[in-house]
Order: C-alpha cells, then structure tokens, then sequence
C-alpha cells in the first residue's frame, strides 16, 4: 500500500517558505490570514488530515519569518541598506571561492559568521552571516584565508542580491582582512584532513587530482574547466559537488562491503549513521551538505528494503518538512528541489527496480545502476527548465559511472582520515582512489564527445509537461526490461545509437550561408566557406555549445578563425573550436588585454599548432565560398602593433573589438565584436562607407544600450542578429537598442529567445532566417 499522506503537508511547508521567502509583506499577510482561517475552519469541521496541513503550514510560516526577520533586521542589515562602512570581526565559515570575471580580473568571495560590527563609531555585538567580497590585493588576502580563523576587517556592506539567501549583508572589502585568532581544534583538523586529501592526489594525473577532493568532500578548487565543461555535457555534474546521490551511492557500496565482512542488523545502521557524520564533518557541515546528507540518508533507509522503498515517501516528507524548518532558505533553492526529486526518484522507482534486476544479476550491480537511473529520470525536467537541454547521454552517463562513485569515495574518506598522522599511506589511498575515479572521467569525456550529447528543449508549460510524460515512459518501460538481461542489452544499444546519431533540425537549410550560435551570454558566428568548411568569428563562453553550434552546423573545418577581442564571452569556447575542427590560422585583436584571456588564447593556439595573425585594417582572404575583409581593429591605435597588456578601461578593451565584413556569395554580415559608441564613430570616420553596408548586422555588445544610430543606420542591414543569453544580468538586449533596430526597420532576431539562427539568401534574393527553437 502506497501511502501518500504526508506528502501534501511537506509540500505545503515548502511552499510556505517559498512564499514567505519572496520578501512581500502584503503576500505574507494575506497566506497568514488564510492559513489561520483556514485551520479553524478545518478543525471546526473535523477534519483532520487537511487541518494537518494547516498546521503545517503555520509551522513553516513562523520558522521562516523568524528567520527572515533576523536576517533582515539589525545594525548590519541596515548599514547594507545603507551601503554604509563597516568594520566587522567574525569567524571564516566557508572556503574562499574564486569568481572569474568575463573581462580577465577575478574575484574572491567567502562567508563570514559576525560576532561584532562598528558602525560610525558605535559597536554592537550581532549574529548574523555576511559575504565578503574582494579583487586584488584583499581577494589575494580573502584566497588564503581558512575556515575557523578569527578575522577583523573593514569594507562597504550593501544589500544581499536576494533576500532568500540568508545573508544579512555583503561587504565588499577595503583592505586584506586581519587574521586574529587561528581556527580551533575541530576546524583545524577538517583543514588539514581536506588539505592532506589533496596532497594525497601528488601521484596522479591533474583530472584525478581535481576530482577526488571534488566528488569526496566537495572541494571544486583544482577541477579542471574542461572537466568541468565535460560533466555538465554528460549530465554527471552532482558527482563533482556534494549531492544526496552521491552520498548514496557511497553508502550503498560501504554498507554492502560492511554486510560482505559480518555486519549485521542495529550494528550496521550505526556505522552507517557514523559514516554520514563523518561525512558532513569533513564536508563542512554547509546547507548542501546537510541537505544532501538528509535525502541520501532517506534513500538509503528505503532502497536498503529490497523494493520497499516507496514506504519511504513519508520519511523523505518528514525530512523535506524539517529542513524547511532548520533551514528555510533552501525552499527558494534549486539544489534542494534538485535532491528532493531524485530522493523522491530513488523511492519510487529504484526498489522495485533493483529487485527484478537482481534476478539475473549482483545486487550491488543492481543497486549502482538503478539509483542513478532513477534520479535522472526524476530530476530531467527540472534540470531541462534551468538549461533549456535534455542531456541524451545522461542516463547512460549515470549508469555507467556509478559502480565507482562508492569506491572513489570510500577511498578518498581513508585518505583523507589518515592524511594528517599516515601520509605515505594516504597517498597509496589517494592514488587508488584516482584509478577508480578513471573510468569517471573517461564516460564524461566520451559522453560528451558524442555528436547527440544534448539536445536543445523549449522551456514553456506545454513543453515541460510533455517532457514530464516522456520520463514517465521511460520509466515504465525501464522497469519492465531491467529484469531481463536481453532487454538490458537492447536499452543499452538504443541509447548508444540515440547518442550517436544526430537528426537534421527541422527547417534548417542544407545550404545555409551564415550562422549566429546560440552559446548564451556570448558571440559566435559562422560563415560558410564550402560544405563541410566555416569561417569563426568569436567562440563564445562554453567550449562544448561552440563544439554543439559547430557539429549541428555540420562544420568540421574552420580555415580562419577570428577573435574579436579577449573578453572570456568571445574566447573561452575556443577549446571547442579547436576539439571539433580543423583550424587553419587565427586573426587576434591588437590590444592583448586583458592580458590573462590574451595569454590563455596564445597558449592554445600555440599547441594546437595554428598560426596566428595580428588583425590590420584591408587585410582580405577569400576562402573557398566564403570571403573575409577587416575593416577596423584596436579603433584607433597603430594597426598591426600589439598595445601592451592593460592599457585601457573595459570600453578600450571593447573598441579594439575586431570589425570585419564577412560573408558567403553575395550575402554579407557584418560582424562588430563588442563596439562601443567610440568604437563605432571611429567607423563611421574611418571606414569607407559601401564597406559597412551589409545584408545582416551582428549587434554589437549582444545588444547593450551603449550604440550608435548612425552607425547601424550606416549599415542598411535587413536583418539584426542578437547573440545574447537567456535572463542575463546585464539587460541585454536594451529595450532602447531594440527600439533603435525598430526605427531602421530590421528583422531582429535574438538566441536567448529563438536559439540558433541560420540565414540563407533564395534565388529571388529574399532572405530566409530560421530558428533552432
């Protein structure tokens, strides 16, 4: 018998919270009067499993406003509002972070617990979590500090960026902060055993050194960005944080090598509940590490049952419920919802599953591939509405990987727990815990190196119901092959060949001319040069949708490749360029900064052996079908001179962008890098007029407000082309910019809202533009 009681309630909390946590005071009110009413009403009339839900209501409805009043309330919450200056003394509770910025200088970031803040003179003794922030020297300072220490320092507070993140305040610091006191015996044992982890990985290579610490106890600090690229392709990217997939899936293999040596009954849930301490000791003991911590514990309890485990929806209704109260944050966070859904998965799904495969084969076996399968089939609408894709490999990618997740982390845990008194054992247990996580990283590399990796999906109501119902299928036709081993095999061969076979798009012309990849908040763009051949103009922000853009266009060959300029939105997806296709030289901008995009750019193209070129203007080639002309390039400094490294603001690092026409016959497009105003002024004084007309404009700046009318009037284009990504923070494309595409009446036609675009030009001239979405 199914029982579904407590699942209304848990989902009530949750909403509650959710509601409470959008900060309106006028929604609070009237669902706390309702609420109220409502539980009268229901009490009045008996009845009393709708009433329970009432009272679970006001239950999540008071913790969530305490919290959220005791975060938005004190002397440091309003000098955030204030954006006053503050000195703060407090305790390091988070590892720094290190957020790289789009124009080349990062940023560090690191939580902080406030024990006193002064404010003008006046101090106060205070309780409350802040970020701190910093660039340069004081995020070089924020980079070595350490969880545990003691700080004081100074800085500007200003608002949290939303009120459901349980923060009081950001500080963004004016000096490196002062180490006053060192962490205390617990924190410096977790530091060291973290630490010792990583020393641990000395023997391997760099992607298994980067994925232990990773996978075992959440620490992404040495994870390779091409990795990192790989496992969000291949849908593995839980395996490179904490998550309660993860955990159970480490569970499962230590609790079946505990059954294997004797253990039996109380005894063995009690290791398991110290291992789960200890694993979010080590961990950090953050809210994800909590949250997880609670679903895998869940998931294990009831897939433990051999097929019982939808009896566990009430305990995972009970954890949901509780964790809103401990924590209500999490309600407004998709990780939670994340682990909720394939806890949620896990339950229904794995149990029954795993029995019937255990028919023909090791219950381990069984157990390693239906847990996986299970939250990836829960969890792929949520996943597709926050990256518009289906991961095609995904299920296959799970599967597959997890039978060495629990080895991987029970060997990196030994290592670690040794790490600080045996160091030449940890390393042995470093290395074999890196052996193990190889076959992970190889299913990544080639999941996401198979030409269906992923596919694009419209996020709209219909859509995701839709995806909702082919789930389901699966799902329903996954449990009735799992108990037959020739069925298994045949699932197995479909999936092999859904990955490696890629359908045409519906509508996308075989003879397309130029392409604007949708590769979010980014620019690439395609020029065809003959069938299976494209010049590049700009990579984009993410190797693996420039790899994507590249293998849909059928393009495996790219004689020149442009970069417009440095910024990480035009040049980090060079890696996919260069994975995907042949590369035949590179044009670079002038202006080498900012200089670490620069130098990163040099590095590949060096060892990918392709030469490059320094962009001049009237440097021409012409390319099989396809022709190149530069018009402008570093706007104004000496052509063909590189400026040295720094030598402007980000609107000087924009105005260098390289501008070039390019075109395919007789269609052309102009293509503008990140022009600004002066940018495109100095055009318009600089280059022939008849050079900057074009069938299609590339909108400079995916769209910002900073144009030039009479720039893009210059340009008579038909057709404007916004690459620009979905719900971007910089409100791109500008309503003004769209409104000023509008008075020169062009087609606009944007990637964040249409996806890919292809442009083909019919025998009577006519231009045909076709969408990916």
């Amino acid at each position: 018998m199914i029982d579904l009681r407590l699942v209304a309630p848990a989902l009530v909390a949750w909403a509650t919270a959710w509601i409470v946590l959008a900060d309106s005071a006028m929604a609070t009110t009237i669902m706390a009067v309702g609420v109220v009413v409502a539980f009268g009403v229901l009490l009045a009339m008996r009845r009393w499993r709708v009433a329970a839900c009432g009272l679970v209501a006001l239950s999540a409805l008071a913790c969530t406003t305490a919290h959220l009043q005791a975060a938005s309330q004190g002397p440091l919450a309003q000098a955030g509002r204030d954006r006053s200056v503050v000195a703060i003394q407090g305790q390091v509770r988070s590892d720094p972070r290190e957020l790289p910025s789009r124009f080349g200088s990062a940023s560090h970031v690191v939580r902080i617990d406030v024990s006193r803040v002064d404010i003008a003179g006046v101090g106060w003794n205070v309780g409350c979590r802040v970020e701190l922030s910093g660039h340069g020297d004081p995020g070089d300072a924020i980079a070595g500090l350490q969880v545990g220490q003691a700080v004081r320092l100074g800085g500007r507070a200003d608002q949290p960026r939303q009120a459901s993140q349980g923060l009081c305040a950001r500080v963004a610091l004016s000096a490196s902060p002062q180490v006053i006191a060192p962490p205390g015996p617990m924190d410096s044992t977790i530091n060291r055993m973290r630490s010792g982890l990583r020393d641990a990985m000395g023997w391997n290579s760099r992607e298994q050194a980067g994925l232990v610490p990773s996978l075992v106890v959440g620490d992404t600090a040495g994870l390779p960005a091409d990795l990192v690229d790989d496992f969000k392709a291949s849908s593995l990217t839980h395996l490179t944080a904490v998550s309660g997939t993860n955990l159970t899936l480490m569970l499962v293999f230590f609790m079946a090598v505990a059954r294997t040596a004797g253990v039996r009954g109380w005894w063995l849930r009690g290791l398991g509940v110290v291992v789960v301490a200890f694993f979010v000791v080590i961990c950090r003991a953050e809210a994800s590490v909590v949250r997880a911590a609670a679903m895998g514990l869940v998931a294990l309890a009831a897939t433990g049952r051999r097929g019982t485990g939808v009896a566990g929806l009430r305990q995972l209704s009970v954890a949901v419920w509780l964790v809103v109260l401990v924590d209500p944050w999490l309600a407004r966070s998709w990780g939670f919802a994340l682990s909720a859904t394939a806890t949620a998965g896990i339950l229904w799904w794995a149990g029954p599953w795993q029995a019937r495969m255990r028919r023909w084969a090791p219950g381990w076996l069984a157990e390693s591939l239906c847990v996986p399968a299970a939250a990836q089939l829960a969890t792929q609408p949520l996943i597709t509405i926050l990256s518009g894709e289906i991961s095609v490999v995904g299920l296959g990618a799970n599967m597959a990987a997890a039978p060495f997740v629990g080895p991987v982390t029970v060997l990196g845990l030994v290592a670690a727990l040794i790490s600080p008194v045996l160091g030449p054992l940890a390393q042995v247990m470093g290395w074999l815990a890196g052996c193990c996580v190889q076959p992970i990283i190889l299913i990544a590399h080639l999941a996401a190196s198979a030409p269906m990796a992923t596919m694009t999906w419209p996020v709209s109501p219909g859509s995701i119901t839709l995806l909702i119902i082919f789930c389901l299928m699966i799902a329903l036709i996954l449990g009735r092959l799992v108990g037959r081993r020739l069925g298994c095999l045949a699932l197995a061969g479909v999936m092999v060949i859904a990955c490696l076979w890629r359908p045409p798009l519906p509508g996308w012309p075989r003879d397309w001319q130029v392409v604007s990849c949708d590769v979010g908040q980014g620019d690439a763009t395609l020029i065809r040069t003959g069938p299976r051949a494209a010049i590049v103009v700009d990579t984009g922000p993410e190797p693996d949708a420039m790899a994507a853009c590249l293998t849909t266009a059928g393009v495996d060959t790219v004689p020149l490749l442009v970069l417009t300029h440095f910024h990480a939105d035009h040049i980090d997806g060079t890696a996919g360029v260069l994975g995907s296709a042949r590369v035949g030289q590179a044009l670079v901008s002038p202006l080498a900064s900012p200089a670490s995009g620069a130098a990163r750019v040099r590095s590949q193209l060096e060892r990918a052996g392709v030469e490059i070129a320094t962009a001049s203007p009237g440097q021409e080639w012409a390319i099989g079908e396809g022709h190149w002309r530069t018009l402008q390039a570093g706007s104004g400094d000496v052509p063909g001179q590189p400026t040295s490294p720094g030598a402007g603001s980000e609107s000087a690092e924009n105005d260098a962008s390289i501008l070039g026409l390019a075109g395919n016959g007789d269609l052309n497009v102009l293509v503008t890098g990140d022009l600004e105003p002066d940018g495109q002024r100095n055009a318009l004084r600089e280059v022939p007029p008849q050079l900057l007309r074009a069938d299609i404009v590339k909108v400079p700046h995916h769209g910002s407000a900073r144009q030039s009318e009479d720039f893009l009037a210059a340009t008579g284009a038909r057709v404007a082309l916004v690459s620009v990504g979905k719900k971007n923070g910089y409100g791109h494309p500008a309503a003004a910019t769209l409104e000023l595409l509008m008075r020169q009446q062009m087609t606009i036609m944007r990637t964040d809202e249409q996806g890919a675009l292809a442009v083909a030009r019919h025998s009577d001239r006519s231009l045909q533009v076709v969408s990916q979405r």
